[in-house]
């Protein structure tokens, strides 16, 4: 009797080459000028769906004392209204150094958490329950956004308000990660519905 030689059907190539969970910082961070004294103006970075993993739902540090130290002379001055506020937010990476940390009011700080950074991670976690979710599909989703202090509100270097921002400008745009190739691309109207909505 002849031997009967099986051919095993090789499933179809899925896209997931690696696990969502290690897909955390995709570009950047890319940050703008800064010092000891006066703490950072701006960050550009992109975040994939793994910075919402559990085990990173802190992921950054709390200021650091010894970074943005005009904060120091601020509260020397009005009392501790004023604080180190995160331009990219800790419980998402951002460390607590100068270049990412800006003087800000309490009251300002507490508005930008509402406004902006509660959106945002909103937006990231869209993009982790889509990669747990989808596991064969042909893209991750992430973010890619932006935070910069604007305007001065002292022209004199010396002054400590020379280093607050007069307002700050921030958007988060969804992005798409190709598995096979790796390439980082904005979404547009690719995203998948149920997304928060992008934050111009």
């Amino acid at each position: 009797m002849p031997l009967v030689v099986q051919r095993m059907v090789r499933p179809a190539r899925t896209a997931t080459l690696g696990r969502w969970e290690n897909e955390v910082v995709w570009e950047g961070p890319d940050w703008g000028p800064f010092d000891r004294t006066g703490g950072g103006r701006s960050v550009r970075v992109t975040l994939g769906p793994g910075s919402r993993a559990p085990e990173r739902s802190y992921g950054g540090s709390p200021p650091d004392p010894k970074e943005c130290t005009v904060v120091n002379a601020l509260i020397a001055r009005d009392g501790r209204v004023w604080v180190r506020g995160h331009l990219w937010n800790d419980h998402l990476g951002g460390p607590g150094t100068s270049c990412n940390l800006t003087p800000m009011t309490s009251e300002t700080n507490s508005r930008f958490n509402k406004a902006f950074e509660e959106p945002l991670k909103k937006m990231l976690w869209a993009c982790m329950r889509h990669a747990q979710d989808n596991p064969t599909a042909e893209h991750w989703y992430g973010v890619r956004f932006h935070v910069t202090a604007e305007g001065r509100r002292s022209t004199a270097k010396a002054e400590p308000d020379y280093h607050v921002a007069e307002e700050f400008d921030h958007a988060a745009r969804y992005v798409r990660k190709d598995k096979r190739t790796g390439a980082v691309t904005l979404a547009g109207a690719a995203v998948p519905a149920g997304f928060p909505a992008e934050l111009l």
